[in-house]
This record gives structure tokens, C-alpha cells and sequence, in this order.
């Protein structure tokens, strides 16, 4: 089942203007922070089975983002934060990434990018039950020196769209051998 979305979408600039009136140029690569959210994402599955899927999976989620990552560097810093190292695609060319992601069970991931497009931007994953399945919210904190941030809008946005498409129809499978099993239909 597609994930439902019932979430506002909204964007400002770092100085908690509207875009229309931000001192910036949305059209010119700027330093400042862009903030904007992605909520109302829902999964059909338990939030017990989405995070077993992020982190205890071995055969459906590392296939997930094939076509997108390449070359997957995993260094645990801690019991809760882990250095990631990986190649994307990223505006039709290969790009070296890194991040510090720290993840805290149940509820939140924070993913800080450290080296690649939009160095010292960090997505803030907030997870929440909602009925039998998971309600999905990111709130981004992004800055590029090489994107405007109307460009970063439209690149965090569609890279959001996108890892959720590559994980869906995984999740689903992974959840029908999960003990928790699928959310109940509506």
C-alpha cells in the first residue's frame, strides 16, 4: 500500500523569513541555512518493524539504494553514532560522502553531512507510531556554498521522495517475515 501523506510542506531561510522575503537570493548559492520539513510520510508497518528493517536487515535493505550508493563505509563511533562513507549520484555526477549519523531508538536519526554537496546540513528523522503503522517526519537544515536554496529545496525533496520509493516495497516484503507483522488495513 502507498504511504499516505497528510503533512504541510513548508520552506524559510535561516533568518525565519518566508522565502518571498529572506535577504538571500533564492536563485543564488548561499551559505545561510534553508530549513524546510517533509512530514505526513506514513509507512504501513510497525515502527518496531521499519527501524529492525534500517538497522538489523541484511538482505533486503542493503539492496534498497543500489542503483543510488555505491561503495557503503560503515564505522561505529559510538553505540549510538556511526561514521558513513559512500558514492552518489548526485546532480548527474558521482559525489564522495560523508556523514555522522546518530540514531536513537525508537524515535529520532539525525543524519549530519560532513563532506560531500551541502556540507554541515543535517536532516533530523522523527519517527512516531500512528495506529498500526509509522508516521515518517524530517525537518532539514541545509546549506550548500554550489546550490541556491530554492535548488536545495528541490534536491532535498526529491532525494527524500526517492530513498522512500527505494525502501517501500523492501519494507513490505521484510514485513511479512517480521514478527510484528504489516499495519492492519484501513
Amino acid at each position: 500500500m502507498p504511504p499516505r501523506g497528510t503533512g504541510r510542506r513548508s520552506a524559510r531561510s535561516s533568518n525565519g523569513l518566508s522565502e518571498r522575503t529572506a535577504k538571500t537570493s533564492r536563485d543564488r548559492p548561499s551559505p545561510d541555512l534553508t530549513y524546510l520539513e517533509d512530514r505526513g510520510t506514513v509507512y504501513d508497518v510497525p515502527l518496531q518493524v521499519l527501524w529492525d528493517f534500517m538497522k538489523e536487515d541484511q538482505e533486503l535493505h542493503p539492496r534498497a539504494h543500489a542503483t543510488t550508493l555505491r561503495n557503503l563505509e560503515v564505522t561505529k563511533l559510538s553505540e549510538v553514532t556511526q561514521l558513513i562513507r559512500y558514492e552518489m549520484r548526485f546532480e548527474g555526477r558521482g559525489r564522495t560522502m560523508v556523514s555522522r549519523l546518530t540514531e536513537i531508538r525508537p524515535a529520532v536519526r539525525i543524519d549530519e553531512e560532513l563532506e560531500g554537496a551541502c556540507p554541515g546540513s543535517k536532516k533530523v528523522f522523527l519517527d512516531s507510531p500512528r495506529g498500526r503503522g509509522t508516521s515518517v517526519g524530517v525537518l532539514c537544515y541545509m546549506r550548500s556554498s554550489e546550490l541556491s536554496p530554492r535548488e536545495i529545496e528541490r534536491v532535498t525533496r526529491r532525494d527524500l521522495a526517492q530513498d522512500h520509493a527505494e525502501d517501500e516495497s523492501l519494507l513490505l516484503r521484510f514485513a511479512r517475515k517480521h514478527p510484528a507483522g504489516l499495519a492492519p488495513s484501513s
